[in-house]
């Protein structure tokens, strides 16, 4: 049983590999036939995302095996081994019965959509919606498979509970008496529940949403998987897996370590020289991962022991590392902006563009507090590295920095979009890590490919289930109602923004940043008009907000992937770390209320 379930799991993995390099080939014959044949071919795009869609679905399916999709178990965990397991067990059976109606309508959609053809291969929309039901039965199957493996008390106890719920919700909906306001309510106050219980993020959103139409009657259920495929069949959006891809080739490929030796002749000679070494290294290195967990991860493992070697205590050593990386989440590529602009239709080069300042705005706040601290501390200075020295990390530096130079310059010239400047970065990381560095091996491609899948899936799956959801509340008024009720509380633009910053720092360390952005923009953004705000700075102030709120004590994540690299417990980085936050939220205010500085490098590039 368990060898076929492995082969199985194998098996999608080799086809989610095949699908990003299939993408990958693909997109890059656009780029070749666009900029250098002058001869665009329209069925490239079309079949891009046709892949895309399945790589999402199959990438979702991989995270359930790897526990990649992101949830809160922070009071789960709390909870004595029964109980937890009671819970769990109501959450599976309840995501069970999401992904049961998912198969069910996405069958439905598939038969609905067989005579409706693409408009530039002409081929049956049900191919592409067919990815739906079929990675809606396999997660359905492994629910089942997670329930079959449950002591038996506890797994009656869990199906007598979730049956009772959902017949009481049934009953509900039979009687068909609930306005839609009032089923707005109970389905953020489900929503609520079942993230507070540990359900994934994005199953929370999509099963709450399910519940809602189920009770509302008024809109048929097919509404789910079109506006899933409506949510993610993006052009813009398949930067995503491919600024992925980029970043997991060049930190692979040995790039890290060569940034940061670039980042110590810039900084490292200074007083408390090591400490700004992470930030300065944190800002170029940002550039490329494109994630601040990715960031996190990667500047912790290399500096945490180096500053703890260097006599920096292992709480300062987690305070400066989760300041830098909370900052570097404004320092482009990022996912959040790339979902951001293919949400709001804002561009992503102007989003790119947009958050560099506010990251050096925040990035000298935190290098001053470092300075002023080493002083106090009388932290001793490194030593200034010799010539020769610095000549050879400017110069292992220049092929990493390259990257971010063709990014940029591609997007910033108005040469090529977002998602093609993306695929040149993959072919720029692939020749580094492979031929130059010669770091990446071949046996090393297909793990990084399958991350990068995994990634994918369960990034854009939440944006997918995100549209029910941000549909439910188009259509109900909802940001219409939240415009007049800030608008009843101040008409100030000042207190607007406090709410908002305020709303995504919380909201950024419980749900982390991309769940919180998803949720919110939709409902927010239709009132900046009323307030006079620019939806770019508003994007950047959220993104920042939300940067923070990932490392927010007790509950950012972000925080506690850091202590986990300096092998102590979270509760002693959050005094050392009370300083870094104040500088964090200093910056934030500053950005907040000069949008210069948030909006010059657009006004420049993208008039």
């Amino acid at each position: 049983m368990n060898l076929s379930l492995n082969s199985g799991w194998k098996t999608i993995e080799l086809i989610i590999s095949i699908l990003i390099v299939l993408m990958v080939g693909i997109v890059s014959i656009q780029v070749i036939n666009r900029y250098f044949l002058n001869n665009p071919l329209p069925w490239t795009e079309e079949l891009a995302r046709i892949l895309f869609v399945w790589i999402t679905f199959l990438g979702a399916l991989l995270g359930l095996r790897t526990n990649a999709h992101i949830n809160v178990n922070s009071f789960v965990n709390r909870l004595k081994p029964e109980a937890k397991s009671i819970i769990t067990g109501i959450m599976v059976c309840l995501s069970a019965f999401y992904f049961f109606y998912l198969l069910r309508i996405g069958i439905e959609i598939v038969q609905k959509t067989y005579k409706i053809f693409t408009p530039a291969m002409d081929v049956s929309f049900s191919y592409i919606y067919s990815a739906i039901p079929l990675s809606a039965g396999i997660m359905l199957l492994y629910f089942l498979f997670e329930l079959y493996k449950l002591n038996l008390k506890i797994l009656v106890f869990s199906g007598i509970i979730s049956a009772g719920m959902i017949v009481s919700f049934f009953v509900l909906f039979e009687s068909g008496n609930l306005a839609g306001g009032s089923l707005i309510i109970l389905a953020v106050l489900l929503l609520v529940t079942f993230i507070f219980f540990g359900m994934p993020i994005a199953f929370s959103i999509g099963t709450s949403s399910l519940l809602f139409l189920l009770l509302y009657r008024k809109i048929p259920l097919v509404i789910i998987p079109t506006r899933m495929i409506g949510g993610i069949d993006s052009f813009p959006l398949l930067a995503v897996p491919f600024f992925v891809l980029a970043g997991e080739l060049m930190n692979t490929g040995g790039i890290t370590q060569r940034l940061v030796d670039l980042a110590k002749v810039i900084v490292g000679h200074i007083r408390g020289g090591l400490g700004m070494v992470v930030v300065v290294g944190e800002y170029l290195f940002s550039g490329i991962s494109g994630s601040s967990v990715a960031d996190v991860s990667a500047i912790g493992s290399l500096l945490i022991p180096a500053m703890k070697k260097a006599g920096y205590k292992a709480e300062t050593s987690v305070a400066i590392i989760s300041a830098a990386s909370a900052m570097g989440i404004l320092v482009p590529p990022c996912i959040a902006m790339i979902v951001l602009g293919a949400m709001t239709g804002i561009s992503v080069g102007a989003l790119f563009s947009a958050g560099f300042i506010p990251a050096v705005i925040l990035a000298f706040f935190i290098m001053m507090l470092i300075y002023f601290q080493a002083i106090q501390n009388k932290t001793p200075v490194e030593k200034r590295l010799s010539i020769k020295e610095s000549m050879k990390a400017i110069i292992g530096a220049i092929i990493p920095l390259m990257l971010p130079i063709i990014i940029f310059g591609g997007i910033l010239s108005g040469a090529a979009t977002a998602t093609e400047v993306s695929v040149i970065a993959v072919i720029y990381g692939f020749i580094v890590g492979v031929f130059i560095y010669k770091e990446i091996r071949m046996n090393q491609i297909i793990p990084i490919l399958i991350r990068t899948g995994i990634v994918t899936g369960t990034v854009i799956f939440l944006v997918g289930a995100s549209s029910v959801l941000s549909w439910i509340f188009s259509i109900n008024q909802i940001p219409q109602k939240i415009g007049d009720l800030v608008s009843f509380i101040s008409s100030s633009p000042i207190i607007f923004l406090i709410l908002c910053n305020i709303t995504f720092l919380i909201l950024g360390s419980v749900l982390e940043g991309l769940p919180a952005l998803i949720i919110l923009i939709p409902i927010f953004l239709p009132v900046l008009p009323k307030f006079g705000i620019n939806p770019i700075h508003f994007g950047i102030l959220a993104i920042a907000s939300l940067g923070i709120g990932l490392f927010l004590p007790p509950i950012g994540m972000g925080i506690y992937i850091a202590c986990t690299f300096a092998e102590i417990d979270v509760g002693k980085a959050i005094v050392p770390f009370m300083p870094y936050l104040l500088v964090l939220f200093i910056g934030l205010l500053v950005i907040s209320y000069v949008p210069w500085f948030t909006l010059v490098l657009p006004s420049i590039f993208f008039q």
